[in-house]
């Protein structure tokens, strides 16, 4: 089946919060922003297809996730995720942070600490400190453009009883790659022995384009909440819902204790509908497509850079249609970077220092996006790198 994915859909006076951001300049010379993690295509028609008749029925009153909802869940991790889960392990939220926030608060209390792993999605930075919680780095190592983490630190920020959770990233958000096996048993492991909760948001797990994705919960067992979502898979980031899969009665039971009393109540008709007709083999069918798509684009870039700009150099990438950029090399400070980006090459993406320690210096790039504008984009960003004298 073919797909729209070069079609550029206009976000004017949608309240696009990515779009009505642009700096001065881009609309007229018809640039777009690569930053965000949300896609400049349309999601799958399958989806669009049985939103439209929804919307056509004209009733959108309180909604419960029934036997079609659970089922569609359980089937879709079972046959694309290869994880076989079981009905009452699925609790919906109201998005991936607003669970991040419940088990934040159910497993820990103001002034215990959260580890995060920076360079990682700036939310969780945010919402640790709103829940008036410490956030605690763990920061990852860089090696040869590829992330691994610093096992032996881990262990002693996890030793602290005063640190009760981990929020675990797979995939890794903004670095775009997925953590082995071995990683998620030794995590699992240092968290039992600790006693530590381990919250892992995998709602880029459907996006895996190299390797094997292992759910945490195939290691973590009991200890563990999993936060999964058709925000990334199906660029539904703007909709806040989330299924959290969580295989232990008793951590179950007190999250939900939580997540009710945080005004939990049915969920938007809506995301119902999208649920059941994105998990199909259509859904599976345009994930596909869409990751070739993506995939082209940023072995697009990655040549863009190695023929022009070598010492630009992509990270692993192995999940996703983000790509995570490092461009120390050039030797300028973020300010420089930026002016240029947006002031010379027309071309931004996401800054890396909102990721935390180890951001400075990089840029995420959003390669989701129609082609034939990627094109132009990286023509007049050659041309501006071009006056810079920093061509090869």
């Amino acid at each position: 089946m073919e797909y729209e994915f070069d079609v550029l859909v206009s976000r004017e006076h949608t309240g696009s919060e990515k779009y009505d951001g642009l700096p001065d300049g881009f609309r007229s010379l018809g640039a777009i922003t690569y930053g965000g993690a949300e896609l400049d295509v349309k999601t799958a028609p399958c989806i669009r297809e049985a939103l439209e008749k929804r919307a056509r029925d004209g009733i959108y009153g309180y909604t419960k996730p029934d036997d079609a909802y659970f089922a569609a869940v359980e089937g879709w991790m079972r046959s694309v995720r290869s994880w076989d889960i079981r009905r009452e392990w699925i609790v919906p939220s109201y998005g991936t942070m607003q669970a991040a926030c419940a088990a934040i608060r159910a497993f820990s209390g103001e002034g215990d600490g959260v580890i995060v792993q920076p360079p990682v999605y700036v939310l969780y930075h945010r919402e640790i400190a709103r829940t008036r919680r410490e956030i605690v780095s763990n920061p990852l190592i860089l090696e040869n453009g590829r992330y691994r983490m610093d096992f032996d630190h881990l262990e002693q920020v996890m030793s602290h009883p005063k640190n009760k959770l981990l929020l675990l990233c797979n995939p890794h958000n903004p670095i775009m790659d997925h953590w082995e096996r071995e990683d998620l048993e030794t995590v699992a492991r240092l968290a039992e022995k600790h006693g530590v909760l381990v919250f892992c948001d995998e709602i880029f797990a459907e996006h895996v384009c190299g390797g094997t994705l292992v759910p945490y919960a195939e290691v973590g067992g009991d200890n563990c909440i999993v936060a999964t979502s058709l925000g990334k898979a199906f660029n539904f980031t703007g909709s806040s819902h989330a299924n959290v899969i969580i295989p232990g009665k008793l951590v179950r039971e007190k999250y939900m204790e939580q997540r009710n009393y945080d005004h939990y109540g049915s969920i938007d008709p809506f995301i119902y509908t999208a649920t059941l007709a994105a998990y199909t083999p259509g859904g599976k069918d345009w994930i596909d497509a869409l990751l070739a798509y993506s995939g082209e684009n940023i072995r697009l870039l990655s040549d863009f850079f190695a023929e022009y700009l070598p010492r630009v150099r992509p990270c692993r990438h192995r999940a996703g249609t983000l790509v995570w950029v490092d461009f120390n090399g050039l030797g300028l400070g973020e300010s420089a970077l930026w002016d240029f980006f947006e002031n010379e090459a027309a071309f931004t993406g996401d800054r890396g220092s909102i990721y935390g320690l180890g951001g400075n210096g990089f840029v995420r790039f959003q390669m989701g996006t129609p082609r034939s504008i990627l094109l132009k984009a990286l023509d007049r960003f050659r041309a501006a790198a071009e006056k810079q004298g920093w061509l090869m």
